[in-house]
């Protein structure tokens, strides 16, 4: 029991170790970027993709994935309980999020929230795909490219995700874990950077729903800042 405790509270840890270490910061230093000053100034992946290239982004955004999706399976391939597969994917998220190779400021983490889907339920993390699906073909055929159904789509599939689950199962440990990771998303957004958009004295009820559903500075929505 004791070692078996060691060895969760070490994957725990390790998940965010690995969770903090960010990919497209990595790929777009590889290249001469910076992102903290380049475009959105987000270390995710599109920012990655439109200041570097549609391969590198798309490259960066599936490893960000595989950080939470290989901290599941790792743990589970240790006979560990579901209960701590669970927290090693949450942990690899909040390292995504508040990274200490970072200063704790890092991405949004959607990649590797998808990611930790993808190993906890393929069936539900296949459903809650639904509105990305939709959203990017929009973003393809649309003309001019909306830019807030995509943040939008996002949040709508960490909702999906839990709900489909609980619909066949009720409450789970899986569906409490899928809780929690929707509201780390949407602290994340509402959190990060937020002091800059209080300060231009927008409403705060305004920055607050920018933020929450589109995940869009007061800073982006006045165009200082690219979108």
């Amino acid at each position: 029991m004791a070692n078996a405790s060691a060895l969760a509270i070490a994957l725990i840890v390790l998940s965010y170790l690995v969770g903090s270490v960010s990919f497209p910061w990595l790929v777009a230093r590889w290249h001469g970027i910076d992102l903290r000053k380049t475009g959105s100034r987000k270390l995710g992946g599109s920012n990655l993709m439109r200041h570097v290239g549609l391969g590198p982004g798309i490259a960066a955004g599936v490893l960000d994935g595989a950080k939470g999706f290989l901290a599941v399976l790792i743990a589970r391939g240790f006979g560990l309980p579901i209960e701590v597969q669970l927290a090693c994917g949450i942990a690899a998220l909040i390292g995504q999020m508040w990274p200490v190779f970072h200063s704790f400021d890092g991405g949004r983490a959607n990649a590797t929230g998808w990611g930790f889907s993808l190993a906890a339920d393929p069936i539900a993390a296949l459903i809650m795909g639904t509105p990305l699906y939709l959203s990017l073909a929009a973003v393809v055929l649309v003309r001019p490219r909306p830019t807030r159904v995509l943040p939008l789509a996002s949040l709508l599939s960490f909702v999906i995700f839990p709900a489909v689950i609980w619909e066949q199962e009720r409450t789970t440990p899986t569906v409490v874990a899928g809780l929690l990771v929707f509201a780390l998303i949407v602290v994340r957004r509402l959190t990060a950077g937020v002091r800059a958009d209080l300060s231009t004295g927008a409403s705060p009820a305004r920055v607050i729903a920018n933020r929450a559903l589109f995940d869009r500075s007061e800073l982006q929505q006045r165009g200082e800042i690219a979108i």
